[in-house]
């Protein structure tokens, strides 16, 4: 049985029930986990989220949206982006924007659309994490996000750390340590797992060679690709293409 087959069996028999899973979301002391549906109303979300929504517990949250909680331009912001994430079906990964507490923190988040068993997107799935000890983060965040933003736009380029640098209007040194800080890795790590999650997309839903994988997300070839991708998937590409390939239409 591949190994995709056994997640889905035990998650058919969990079906639902999420209390364990949440019960773990909830000692996570720094990263707000939440679900939306369409119409933006929360249904999910773990202690921290909560808590950033000012309320006492999950249920005091359950069917409302942002606009009962947050600032009316922060909530704006975030219902944009949940609905250019179920309208394009396309992940945001993370992106910065003002924190929901109406001071000048920043926040890191991601989120990806939620679809039904028949593929039809439901809601949107988030996590969100404050950036702290940040100083002047008003006057940095725009041409930093915009620098990762290039990142996510360009990966299977030939990029250079001193040209996102650059972009961001700081020294290598400087962007590398608030990179660092932001993400929680080098930007030649992080671009690097960009790749590698381009790359897993392709293994899985096309038959394309491993060659040509590689250097379409950016690798200079078979061998680097291959080292890269064990280093983060502890296995080859062709190993998690057997375990996981989708059936090719």
């Amino acid at each position: 049985m591949k190994s995709v087959h056994i997640k889905q069996t035990f998650l058919q028999q969990a079906g639902s029930n999420l209390k364990h899973i949440q019960e773990l979301l909830d000692l996570i002391p720094d990263v707000a986990f939440f679900v939306k549906d369409r119409k933006g109303r929360f249904v999910m979300q773990n202690r921290r989220a909560y808590e950033s929504c000012g309320a006492a517990n999950e249920a005091d949250t359950l069917g409302k949206t942002d606009h009962d909680f947050f600032p009316a331009d922060r909530a704006v912001a975030y219902i944009e982006g949940d609905q250019r994430v179920m309208t394009s079906g396309k992940s945001i990964v993370n992106a910065l924007c003002p924190a929901p507490d109406a001071t000048n923190k920043l926040i890191v988040y991601s989120k990806v659309p939620v679809r039904a068993d028949n593929g039809k997107i439901i809601g949107v799935a988030g996590i969100h994490r404050i950036i702290d000890n940040m100083r002047n983060t008003p006057d940095w965040h725009g041409s930093f996000a915009a620098a990762i933003d290039f990142l996510h736009l360009h990966y299977a380029s030939p990029l250079k750390i001193s040209d996102l640098a650059k972009r961001a209007g700081i020294s290598r040194r400087q962007f590398e340590r608030r990179f660092e800080k932001v993400l929680g890795c080098d930007p030649k790590t992080y671009l690097s797992r960009v790749r590698i999650a381009a790359a897993r997309d392709l293994l899985e839903k096309t038959d394309r060679t491993l060659t040509d994988i590689a250097v379409a997300v950016g690798f200079y070839d078979h061998s680097h690709f291959t080292k890269a991708f064990k280093q983060v998937m502890s296995c080859t590409p062709n190993t998690y293409r057997k375990q996981h390939q989708q059936p090719l239409t």
